[in-house]
């Protein structure tokens, strides 16, 4: 998963002179549902084995890079989460690990943009360790390149944890 996640933090940084992806263009997705089922987490967090570099390339984003380890970033991002109201609905250890927030109402957001996509959690974070000292934060990306979507479907206070989740993580890490 090293291999995957470093490639797409450097091509991010090299775009991005903050450090920070901005939405660009509003998609509606395919498919959308809430779970708080475990094995459908499970199921979308599966590494990308046998996937191509393109799948790869568009599975995942940079959020926000943080000074702090990786353990102190989840930790930070924890608590500024529960502070917004969110809560864990997973911690999925690993090299690196992922963390899935679930909304204010409970559940979390299942996201699939076409038929045959796989599905994606825009409140999942996965925390890289970064070359240079400190942590990455990468963001699940189901809404491709621009990273924004129309999230008219869902219960108005989901839409409102989506969209503040930048600010919970710049609040955690800041």
């Amino acid at each position: 998963m090293k291999s995957i996640v470093q490639p797409l933090v450097q091509r991010w940084r090299e775009e991005s002179s903050s450090g920070v992806l901005v939405p660009s263009a509003i998609r509606r997705p395919f498919r959308l549902w809430m779970t708080g089922s475990l094995a459908v987490v499970m199921a979308a967090m599966i590494p990308l084995r046998g996937a191509s570099e393109s799948e790869r390339n568009h599975a995942m984003r940079l959020l926000r890079h943080s000074r702090f380890d990786v353990s102190e970033t989840l930790q930070r991002i924890e608590l500024a989460a529960r502070d917004q109201g969110l809560s864990v609905l997973a911690m999925v250890p690993g090299s690196p690990p992922v963390l899935v927030l679930a909304s204010s109402i409970g559940g979390t957001l299942v996201v699939m943009d076409s038929a045959d996509s796989r599905p994606a959690m825009p409140l999942s974070l996965m925390v890289s360790a970064a070359p240079d000292g400190g942590a990455d934060v990468l963001i699940a990306s189901s809404q491709g390149e621009g990273g924004a979507s129309d999230w008219s479907e869902l219960p108005p206070s989901v839409a409102d944890d989506l969209r503040a989740l930048p600010g919970v993580i710049e609040r955690a890490l800041g």
